[in-house]
């Protein structure tokens, strides 16, 4: 297994080998258990989008999903969401719930079909 490079969205430092080792394990458990799964869109072979989704209940949470700004506007966002309520549906969900981001996401999610509920703010707080 080779580390990862870097994922500007978030701006994370790729997993080292035994991380790596540990997250692909997650991820086998998550699916094999019809618990959770992660979806990529790739360009050229190259990845340029990604998402996670987590089934408790019914539910289908959506998380973790970014696209490489270089690469918006292209429909990958939309393909991994695609791609995650349809896992989701497999697994027995039969409602999603995410949060997004008013400039990237919230107007995607929104043409989807998701019904904003409020919005969370976020503060920074110099002390």
């Amino acid at each position: 297994m080779s580390t990862l490079s870097t994922f500007p969205v978030w701006g994370q430092e790729p997993l080292s080998e035994a991380g790596l080792r540990t997250e692909v394990a997650e991820v086998t458990a998550e699916l094999e258990a019809r618990t959770g799964a992660r979806a990529l869109a790739r360009i050229d072979g190259r990845p340029i989008s990604t998402g996670g989704c987590t089934v408790v209940g019914g539910f289908l949470r959506l998380w973790g999903a970014a696209t490489l700004p270089e690469f918006r506007g292209r429909g990958a966002y939309r393909a991994v969401l695609a791609e995650r309520l349809h896992i989701g549906a497999e697994f027995g969900a039969t409602t999603a719930l995410v949060k997004g981001r008013v400039e990237t996401s919230a107007p995607i999610l929104a043409r989807c079909g998701f019904t904003a509920y409020g919005e969370d703010r976020c503060y920074v707080l110099a002390v």
